[in-house]
């Protein structure tokens, strides 16, 4: 199956909503993976805290105990389960970000394990910066997804983080834009801007958005949503360009 990670292009264009909303709308079994060093918001956001928090990266980490075999097969165990099907789940991320230095020496391991499950797997990663321990997640993804709004601002950040991924993958085959909502410049303006492909666009819809950010409003019918809807096409424009010549 194929990894995705998400990697925010600068100035809060919403990732992990975009990366629930791709989840929720994978035509697959689909794991989504916080692995935003700040820490994932999942849990306190979209099921308010309602949800245990026993299980997740961090416990994964601890189970592994720097094996790759350990890990792949104690992954399952730690996933929490977002619909009755167990068709999307959810590793959830730390909820510390001063956890994040005792977890940096077990990337290699998690990105292992996450790259080799059995499923699609959505790795939110949210902003990338320089030394970023998150470089194993990126170097065995099959496709780098750099999200963002199509403003001139956002635009502007995205340039560096474009270069700094391209970097990181050997070149731009497996690098791809994902743009939230509208702004002043259309999709090609914005795909010429950074020199890659927009795999996939979602439209801005504050309502489906705060109910997944925040867990505003009822989760009932959020299949039939704007966003969630989109987010349906957009996965399937996702793995067709990981899928494509010189991905993966």
């Amino acid at each position: 199956m194929s990894l995705y990670a998400l990697v925010s292009g600068g100035g809060a264009p919403g990732v992990t909503t975009s990366a629930l909303a791709l989840a929720l709308g994978w035509p697959s079994q689909v794991i989504i993976a916080e692995c935003d060093p700040a820490g994932g918001d999942i849990l306190a956001g979209l099921f308010g805290g309602h949800l245990p928090a026993s299980t997740g990266l961090l416990q994964l980490a601890i189970e592994a105990g720097g094996s790759a075999d350990a890990a792949t097969r104690t992954l399952w165990d730690q996933l929490t389960d977002l619909d009755s099907e167990r068709s999307r789940l959810l590793l959830a991320g730390i909820s510390d970000p001063r956890q994040a230095a005792a977890l940096a020496p077990s990337w290699p391991v998690l990105a292992a394990a996450l790259a080799g499950v059995t499923a699609d797997v959505i790795a939110d990663c949210g902003r990338l910066e320089p030394g970023s321990p998150l470089a194993p997640v990126l170097a065995v993804c099959d496709l780098a997804v750099l999200v963002l709004r199509p403003t001139l601002r956002q635009v502007s950040r995205a340039r560096a983080r474009a270069e700094m991924l391209a970097d990181m993958l050997g070149g731009r085959p497996r690098l791809a834009l994902l743009i939230v909502g509208e702004g002043a410049h259309p999709a090609r303006e914005v795909s010429r801007a950074l020199d890659l492909p927009v795999a996939a666009v979602l439209p801005e819809d504050r309502k489906t958005a705060a109910t997944l950010s925040d867990g505003q409003g009822s989760r009932r019918g959020l299949a039939a949503r704007p966003l969630v809807r989109a987010a349906a096409t957009a996965g399937r424009g996702l793995r067709e360009r990981a899928a494509g010549p010189g991905a993966g």
